[in-house]
């Protein structure tokens, strides 16, 4: 009667989606599927038998030849629970689709089941579902799953397609810590390290010099491209710099000439109507002439020039008020990868001046000194 009532999980499945209990209907399921302790033996009517004397005949046959039935046995339960485990592994997906944010089962309860019978393909199936990538690799890690590691990695570590790019520093670190010669597997992985510019070259030597087993050609090439990298960065920054410094030389020449030397306006034609120029005209210091008509009521600044005036004035105010927010700038060095950089950054804006203590001493410094006479 108990087999009869245990044997039909497979039809039940099929009346889960007319059920109001569909999650509980699931949840027992799936027990049923991975329970070890659970064996479901199909019982024919042509093994019993009414004979008292044929039955005692097959006893003793069994008994000698018990080495072989219960070989025989064993084999027929591994192949069993291999096939609900199958089963359970389809459960497990079929009730959560793509389009559901939760699953129709308990999934605090499915992943004990799977912990209880060291279920790793649903384990691995629920932990990915639920995006803990972490929890992932780490089943690959217990088992010293290298080759599925890696692979798991390519998929989940693509940041272009939603995945976790710190799973590959998490995988070199497992590497270095490992104590065993892996470097095959070490210099896969700093591929994608390079790729993704992950880590800096500093954190991947101090990574890698905790396995005594690595040697200094895993990383030969990588630590060779990085340094070609970073001398083309160098020389690029270094070409920005003096281009930068031409740009300010001339801006100091242009604005010591105007404040010093006349200027003399030499336009025939209007900037706007592109008509001939006549009286009365309005010039700019930026050499731009108008008709006075042209200019209507605006006369106090250049229509060509004014959209990029304000700019710059909305730019001066944006880092003023930058410069009142220290904490936005600890957050921007803490959240960087290169904190020397959004430092180096806020000086040459000006926002944080050489003598100030903060991003926004040097506003209040100024303030300061504005208001005292010393």
């Amino acid at each position: 009667m108990i087999y009869s009532t245990v044997t039909g999980p497979d039809k039940l499945h099929h009346k889960v989606k007319d059920s109001s209990a569909q999650v509980e209907i699931h949840n027992t399921l799936l027990e049923l599927y991975l329970s070890h302790d659970l064996d479901f033996p199909s019982i024919s009517q042509s093994n019993i038998d009414d004979g008292g004397n044929d039955l005692a005949h097959k006893s003793s046959k069994a008994v000698s030849n018990g080495k072989a039935i219960s070989n025989k046995e064993d084999v027929n339960d591994e192949k069993g629970r291999q096939e609900r485990r199958r089963k359970g592994l389809t459960l497990l997906k079929s009730a959560w689709p793509s389009e559901l944010e939760q699953p129709l089962y308990d999934v605090d309860l499915a992943i004990i089941l799977c912990e209880m019978n060291d279920f790793k393909e649903g384990l691995l199936f629920l932990y990915e579902k639920m995006k803990l990538y972490k929890e992932v690799i780490a089943c690959y890690m217990q088992v010293h799953d290298h080759e599925g590691l890696i692979a798991c990695c390519k998929r989940l570590g693509d940041l272009g397609k939603g995945g976790d790019p710190s799973l590959w520093a998490d995988l070199l670190k497992y590497f270095g810590e490992l104590g065993e010669d892996c470097s095959k597997e070490v210099k896969e992985i700093l591929t994608y390290i390079e790729r993704d510019d992950i880590l800096p070259p500093i954190v991947v030597l101090q990574t890698l010099a905790k396995n005594p087993c690595l040697t200094l050609s895993v990383i030969k090439d990588y630590i060779a491209r990085k340094l070609e990298h970073e001398s083309q960065l160098i020389e690029e920054d270094r070409r920005a710099m003096e281009k930068y410094q031409e740009e300010s030389s001339t801006m100091r020449k242009e604005i010591q000439d105007l404040r010093t030397n006349a200027r003399i306006f030499q336009l025939s034609k209007c900037t706007a109507c592109t008509f001939t120029l006549d009286l009365p005209a309005v010039h700019f210091m930026c050499m731009h002439s108008f008709h006075q008509h042209c200019l209507g009521d605006n006369e106090k600044e250049c229509p060509e020039c004014a959209p990029e005036y304000r700019a710059v004035l909305e730019t001066k105010r944006s880092l003023e008020q930058s410069s009142k927010n220290p904490d936005q700038f600890f957050q921007q060095v803490k959240s960087s990868k290169d904190g020397f950089s959004v430092i180096a950054d806020y000086f040459g804006k000006g926002i944080i001046s050489k003598t100030s203590n903060g991003p926004s001493e040097a506003v209040r410094s100024n303030s300061a000194s504005s208001g005292n006479d010393f």
